[in-house]
C-alpha cells in the first residue's frame, strides 16, 4: 500500500502524541517553550494579492521590468 504526504504526516503526528503522553510535567514544559519558539519563527500569513492590485501598484513604474529582467539575467550569464 503506498502512503500519500497526508499519511506520512498524520503518521507523525500519532508518534508525537503518544511520546507526550509518556512524558513528566517537566518535560512537557520545555516541549510547551519549543512549540512557542516555533510558532514565534513561522511567517505569518499574508494575504495574496489580487492581479489588479498589482497592475495598480505598477502602472505608476517609470521602469520597464520585462526589460530590466532580461538584462539582470544577461549579467548573471
Amino acid at each position: 500500500m503506498i502512503k500519500t504526504k497526508g499519511d506520512f504526516f498524520m503518521g507523525i503526528k500519532e508518534l508525537i502524541k503518544k511520546d507526550i503522553d509518556n512524558l513528566r510535567v517537566d518535560e512537557l514544559i520545555i516541549i510547551s517553550e519549543q512549540i512557542k519558539l516555533l510558532k514565534k519563527t513561522k511567517p505569518s500569513c499574508v494575504r495574496a494579492i489580487s492581479l489588479e492590485e498589482i497592475r495598480q501598484m505598477t502602472k505608476t513604474s517609470k521602469s520597464t521590468w520585462s526589460e530590466d529582467v532580461i538584462k539582470e539575467r544577461r549579467e548573471r550569464g
